[in-house]
């Protein structure tokens, strides 16, 4: 033999058993890179949310002040109502960002929630994987058995016979029949 027919391993036979393991492995690993995938993107968008509003509220603060400052400064009509509408355009922007605000907390709210059960019943299959990787290891490794020493085998619980009462009360057979 050569040194490298020895480096040569043959790999192990594939069975219902081992690919039960790696897909019960690969799942849980897979859904639990989801669930931290999900929970990811669900923060992102709920902070690129709140970095909008508070854009928004910034806006909403200068739009407010220039039109004060317009009132007080006796500008005309015009500029005013341009003010006013500017201002009503981001109030609305601002309530209706606030409506998506409170849409994106629920929904992770109820995804966190989904996540953890999620979670919890994939529990199940860490318990077959770790299953089937007794079945194999059993299977690789068997325990040798002992064999039990020769025992005298026990008597099954059987009724005793029932039998013939003996007594006073019995009369001989022949006076029974009649032949007497």
């Amino acid at each position: 033999m050569t040194s490298k027919d020895n480096s040569k391993q043959t790999a192990p036979v594939i069975t219902p058993l081992h690919l039960l393991q790696t897909l019960t492995r690969t799942l849980n690993e897979h859904l639990a890179e989801a669930c931290r995938e999900a929970e990811k993107d669900a923060r992102k968008a709920m902070e690129k949310l709140t970095r909008q509003h508070t854009k928004l509220q910034e806006k909403l603060a200068e739009a407010e002040d220039k039109l004060v400052e317009k009132q007080h400064t006796g500008a005309d009509r015009k500029a005013i109502e341009k003010s006013e509408q500017k201002i009503a355009s981001l109030k609305q922007g601002l309530n209706e960002l606030q409506e998506a605000r409170n849409a994106a907390d629920t929904y992770t709210r109820q995804l966190q929630s989904d996540v953890r059960q999620t979670l919890r019943i994939a529990k199940g299959l860490e318990r077959i994987e770790s299953q089937s990787d007794l079945a194999i290891e059993k299977r690789n490794n068997p325990k040798p058995q002992d064999k039990p020493a020769s025992r005298p085998r026990k008597p099954r619980n059987r009724k005793p016979a029932a039998s013939k009462p003996t007594g006073e009360n019995e009369k001989p057979r022949a006076e029974a029949d009649g032949n007497v």
